[in-house]
């Protein structure tokens, strides 16, 4: 018997897309590694198979598929179908992470120890940070908003196996903020190896010239590096 995702996620297959997204957001916050230190092993296949089943059932064709095949036949479908074959490859503590940002992307960090989304590699080497570079009009520096970012990254697949990904990121840019700020993702850059420590992600803010007007350098308060730990504290 294949894996009812519906009730990985603790939702009635009637369910609607925000009962997936509640299902996901409450399983996922009481399964986390990091809630769980003394079942570590038992919690992360249980956040994986979570972060599978929401990737599944939020993806109405997938959801389709799987409603009419189940697990077998979503991942192995019927020869001659033309069916691309489902298998689940994401990062499930990116996933965590880009949920809960996505829900306020200028909120403050929803827990206390949501500070980096891999736990047990703190020893371990990280990896080399990726530095992205924001370009930003000066509306937006002076009143705030919120950018989407997509970013070329190196991550590891369930096999053990590096792959990239185009990953769409969060920035709340804050009122204020001035060319030069450092905004640090935690957790959020490549990781290439499982013996090492997923590396960081950087963003760099740039004020954009006004279209015709020639950009004309000059010095700026770089200010102390914000460090999110995979969001952005409010203001």
């Amino acid at each position: 018997m294949g894996k009812d995702y519906y009730g990985v996620l603790g939702v009635p297959r009637t369910a609607t897309t925000p009962e997936v997204r509640e299902g996901y957001r409450r399983t996922a916050m009481k399964w986390h590694p990091q809630r769980n230190p003394g079942s570590k092993a038992e919690a992360e296949q249980r956040f994986r198979d979570i972060a599978e089943a929401y990737d599944v059932l939020i993806d109405p064709l997938r959801r389709r598929r799987y409603d009419d095949l189940g697990e077998k036949g979503l991942k192995f479908p019927p020869q001659g179908s033309g069916v691309e074959p489902y298998q689940y490859v994401g990062d499930p503590f990116a996933l965590f992470a880009s949920f809960f940002a996505d829900a306020n992307p200028l909120a403050a960090a929803y827990e206390q120890d949501y500070n980096g989304f891999a736990p047990g590699l703190d020893k371990k080497e990280a990896e080399k940070p990726i530095e992205v570079k924001v370009a930003c009009t000066l509306a937006e520096l002076q009143d705030g908003s919120a950018r989407r970012v997509s970013v070329q990254r190196t991550r590891l697949g369930p096999d053990g196996k590096p792959f990239q990904e185009s990953k769409l990121i969060t920035l709340p840019v804050r009122a204020g903020w001035k060319e030069g700020m450092r905004v640090t993702f935690r957790g959020e850059g490549d990781h290439t190896s499982a013996s090492k420590q997923p590396g960081d992600l950087i963003f760099v803010i740039e004020e954009k010239a006004f279209p015709g007007n020639e950009h004309v350098e000059a010095p700026c308060d770089e200010g102390p590096p914000v460090d999110t730990g995979g969001d952005v504290p409010a203001a």
